[in-house]
């Protein structure tokens, strides 16, 4: 077997273990035959079980993908009305508007990111239009949706501008792949796939090179007990050079009295650099980091261990909170209080909110309110549900943020919001399904509870009471 042919993984059951097995010393293998029911009839299950969950992701693709084809010609009728109807062209035509609205609709079914969700829409045409074979594999339930995808992440890498010759290698790409994905792990798929396609691709690297950096980019990960990740993906060379000098810089950091392992100082030298650092050009001078921590006050006052909250991130330990707030230029320190409340309304006497409105729902809300999006309040737009035009007003209960994209669905498909008077937001599809987006913070002041009634006096006549032996007359 070379190292370009995979290994096969076979799995057959018997009671027996097989000839030139040594003997377990501490099980007869006799007693697996006493085994009721069998063990095999346990793995078959298993095995049954994710045959059947593989023959459903081929159906949700062929469910996605006929929607997909429903929708176009729906996007084609609107926009022949439209032509004929005249009048001025808004910034989504017909079809972009129907398909954004079927982008959506899958991103809030499934709850899903809409990067996700577009995904997904992509797979399911991939499959049922480029790689058949794929597709018949994983219907039939013999590979996995993770092989398939493995293998559609790669056949979308094979781009050029003739596209029969991109479907020429595409085909030869998925008949080398798919019997390996029978038999392989995941990972071991991953890596053949990327050889293969090496292989297959009618570019050279370099060509595919110079496009693949444009895709260069930065990704924010949060992960638990308050820690998260940074995950660069850019040119190689320069990707590893940074690497190493973050690791040789770390390396000069080592010492007897130091007590951090090189790793932990490796991440505290870019953390460093990334928050504080110039690059050479000068790039970065003057910047500073902006991030919004809410600590309850009974928590910066040390009388109590709750934990503060990270914009973009989550909860955070008592003792981070009250580091930041105690002074770190680069965070914006806001105190929640059971008492204090704020001007949430401005009526129609403005359009343009005021900065402490625009505060309080930055914080509120954190993210566009948009169902399953997470892009940060801070880059996103403060709208109007109810337009201005329209008597909307500059209202706690009539803004929302909303990124760039999700403002355009609200605006150009019939997409439509609902605040329900509690910093909740109800959106209505398309389709009539209704989805509800919790405020990341609650900002309601607190409600004061009913004093309790007192019980009423009990009224004492005076005047008529009998007087008996032991009660002597009061007069």
């Amino acid at each position: 077997m070379t190292a370009e042919e995979p290994s096969e993984i076979r799995s057959e059951s018997t009671a027996e273990p097989p000839p030139g097995t040594p003997p377990d010393p501490y099980l007869n293998p006799r007693h697996l035959s006493l085994v009721k029911p069998p063990l095999a009839d346990f793995y078959d299950a298993i095995k049954d079980a994710d045959r059947e969950i593989n023959q459903a992701t081929a159906r949700r693709a062929a469910a996605i993908y006929t929607a997909q084809r429903v929708l176009a010609d729906v996007g084609r009728a609107r926009a022949e009305a439209a032509e004929r109807a005249g009048g001025p062209r808004p910034p989504w035509s017909p079809e972009e508007a129907t398909k954004e609205e079927f982008t959506c609709e899958v991103s809030a079914l499934l709850r899903l990111p809409r990067r996700t969700a577009e995904t997904l829409i992509e797979a399911s045409r991939t499959l049922a239009e480029d790689l058949p074979a794929t597709r018949d594999a994983l219907a039939s339930g013999v590979i996995s949706y993770r092989h398939a995808q493995v293998i559609m992440e790669q056949a979308w890498g094979i781009r050029v501008d003739d596209p029969e010759a991109a479907a020429r290698a595409r085909a030869v790409f998925e008949e080398v792949l798919v019997p390996d994905a029978e038999v392989l792990t995941v990972a071991k798929l991953a890596d053949r796939a990327r050889r293969v396609r090496e292989r297959t691709h009618p570019e050279t690297i370099t060509a595919r090179h110079q496009k693949s950096v444009e895709d260069r980019h930065v990704v924010f990960q949060a992960l638990n007990d308050g820690m998260a990740s940074l995950y660069l993906t850019g040119d190689a060379e320069k990707v590893q050079a940074a690497y190493h000098r973050t690791l040789d810089t770390a390396l000069t950091l080592q010492g007897p009295e130091e007590t951090r392992t090189l790793t932990q100082l490796a991440a505290d030298v870019l953390t460093d650099v990334l928050i504080g650092g110039v690059t050479p050009d000068g790039l970065g001078a003057g910047v500073a980091a902006q991030v919004n921590v809410t600590v309850p006050v009974l928590t910066l006052l040390g009388k109590s261990e709750e934990p503060g909250y990270l914009a973009g991130y989550g909860p955070i330990d008592p003792d981070t909170a009250r580091r930041l707030a105690a002074g770190a230029p680069s965070f914006t320190r806001l105190l929640t209080h059971p008492e204090t409340g704020v001007v949430l309304s401005m009526g129609r006497d403005t359009y343009k909110p005021p900065a402490a409105l625009k505060k309080w729902l930055e914080v509120r809300d954190e993210t566009c309110t948009f169902p399953g999006c997470r892009r940060s309040a801070k880059r996103s737009d403060l709208d109007h549900s109810v337009e201005w035009q329209h008597g909307g007003e500059t209202d706690a209960m009539n803004l929302a943020h909303l990124c760039p994209y999700h403002h355009a669905v609200k605006s150009y498909t019939r997409w439509s919001p609902r605040h329900l008077g509690d910093g909740r937001i109800e959106w209505t599809s398309p389709a009539g399904y209704s989805y509800i987006v919790e405020p990341s913070a609650d900002m309601r002041p607190p409600r004061k509870p009913k004093p309790e009634p007192k019980p009423p006096v009990p009224f004492v006549d005076v005047w008529n009471l009998d007087p008996t032996p032991d009660d002597p007359t009061p007069f």
